[in-house]
């Protein structure tokens, strides 16, 4: 699973792991690899970027797979250097335009709970799921997302 996420952020951030970082390049590290989140078909974990050797000058990253019947496969990268752009306890929605659906359960056929406008405040409680080609997280005491509409992708 992180094998799998590592190589995808690093292609994504135009970035070298860490261990093949010569002294003032950009580089990619997988931090922890033992305390990912894995959830139902669905996993996360946390790195990040910074200037090698000392870190400077980077952002905290989370990393976000999938499985299917063919194994684990890289979703998207996140990085912020503030809270509030990555599932977790303190999240915003993030969506161009228009609102985005809160659901009874992770599933685009599951009936809609709310329309959530963009920069509303969420806190996600819950590994992640992925259902219907999408990965999907739980927002305490609202229902399902989908990650799309809580992760800022770095790359885009």
């Amino acid at each position: 699973m992180v094998a799998v996420g590592r190589v995808g952020a690093e292609a994504d951030l135009k970035m070298k792991d860490w261990s093949q970082c010569a002294a003032g390049q950009g580089c990619f590290k997988v931090n922890s690899p033992s305390k990912a989140i894995v959830g139902t078909n669905a996993g996360a974990f946390a790195a990040g970027t910074g200037q090698y050797p000392d870190g400077g000058l980077g952002a905290f990253c989370v990393v976000f797979v999938f499985q299917n019947a063919t194994g684990w496969h890289y979703l998207n990268v996140s990085c912020a250097q503030n809270p509030g752009y990555m599932p977790g306890p303190i999240d915003h929605v993030s969506i161009a335009s228009g609102c985005a659906n809160v659901r009874t359960s992770p599933s685009l056929a599951a009936t809609s709970l709310a329309c959530l406008d963009d920069y509303t405040q969420v806190a996600v409680d819950s590994a992640p799921v992925y259902a219907d080609g999408h990965m999907w997280w739980h927002l305490a005491g609202r229902g399902w997302m989908v990650h799309d509409f809580l992760a800022r992708a770095s790359y885009a």
